[in-house]
């Protein structure tokens, strides 16, 4: 079983129940048929850049307000192998197709990298469409996340 699909569980059970430590995830991993040491569930939660708070493991949120720290993000690079699966280029457009209900974070990572190419982005499932001025522009941010997925 590869590390996507359990990170893609771990993420589903998260969007869906309150998750308290290390453990309880490891036992809901195990129901669906994913059986991890408790070193892996860590490395995991540390890759996908999920925060502990009272409650238990969450996603990051947005900061409340524009003087708030940012929460901890993963790395751009390891969301874009985790769940990218295809970037194409339709004119000044860059259309990057990910794993089923994965697009939002990888628009997210692509937001936080502020490339000067990047005029927006608007994500949905398994779309994220990246504005670009041109499409020279939209060349040089296609190239640039294949360089990503490469590294």
């Amino acid at each position: 079983m590869d590390h996507l699909y359990r990170r893609n569980q771990i993420l589903e059970i998260l969007r869906s129940e309150a998750v308290r430590t290390q453990e309880a995830l490891r036992k809901k991993l195990a129901r669906r048929g994913i059986v991890v040491t408790q070193a892996t569930v860590s490395r995991d939660i540390e890759e996908l850049g999920l925060v502990k708070r009272r409650s238990g493991y969450r996603l990051p949120d947005a900061p409340p307000d524009a003087n708030a720290p940012a929460p901890p993000q993963p790395a751009a690079t390891i969301i874009l192998k985790e769940f990218v699966r295809e970037v194409l280029q339709a004119a000044a457009l860059v259309v990057v197709k990910t794993s089923p209900g994965n697009a939002h974070s990888v628009g997210v990572a692509l937001d936080a990298g502020r490339w000067e190419e990047v005029v927006g982005t608007v994500a949905g499932d398994d779309t994220v469409f990246i504005a670009t001025p041109s499409p020279r522009h939209a060349a040089s941010v296609r190239k640039k996340i294949l360089a990503e997925l490469a590294a």
